[in-house]
């Protein structure tokens, strides 16, 4: 993807003079090779990466499962990850749990990297995906504690979308790769949990024959 969209912008930086600003147009007279070269570069930048995010924006909508969990800062991270990010409306629901270790002098003592939350969301000018934090928990801290991150926290992604598969890139080299995923049933095991588990209430038995 990162190739193709390289070589999108390529040809639009070789287009001839279809992005010639209105004014020029208008004047009837023809750039200087200066003006030529500096008001396409940045007509061509600024549309493509204007055309990119709102494609980000379109197909990211929905809801999209953990696949990969990377963190260079933390080296021992366990096989064992789930997650989900779903977005929809500008809002983005989240929800991370990653199991770690940490080596100690004679062992290693597993940890659980913990982040949820809700977030605005958008796609900037150069299509990076940003996050603005409503509510939002988590323990990747100083003490290992769990603890609400301040409303209005800000991040930032660089994100791609390719074949159904979401990448999100921070500036500290975190990855986290998400597969689209569509709109499933409830499970039939947990209908039949439920049903089992309420035949054995005698609460639910009274809201049952309760006359509405």
């Amino acid at each position: 993807m990162k190739a193709n969209a390289f070589l999108t912008l390529a040809l639009l930086l070789s287009s001839p003079l279809t992005l010639l600003p209105r004014a020029w147009q208008e004047e009837g007279r023809k750039p200087t090779q200066e003006e030529d070269e500096d008001e396409l570069s940045g007509n061509a930048f600024t549309r493509f990466f204007l055309q990119e995010g709102e494609r980000l924006a379109e197909e990211v909508e929905g809801t999209w499962m953990l696949l990969e969990y990377v963190d260079p800062l933390e080296p021992e991270l366990a096989a064992n990850t789930s997650g989900y990010a779903m977005f929809q409306d500008g809002f983005l629901s989240f929800m991370l749990t990653v199991e770690a270790w940490e080596r100690r002098i004679f062992r290693l003592r597993e940890r659980l990297i913990v982040l949820s939350g809700l977030y605005r969301y958008r796609f900037d000018e150069q299509a990076f995906l940003q996050l603005s934090s409503t509510t939002s928990i988590t323990n990747q801290t100083s003490d290992g504690n769990m603890q609400q991150e301040p409303a209005g926290t800000v991040v930032e992604y660089y994100a791609t979308i390719e074949d159904g598969t979401l990448e999100l890139r921070d500036p500290d080299g975190v990855v986290m790769t998400f597969r689209k995923v569509t709109a499933g049933e409830f499970p039939e095991r947990d209908i039949r949990t439920l049903e089992s588990l309420r035949s054995r209430t005698d609460q639910w038995d009274e809201l049952e024959v309760r006359p509405r």
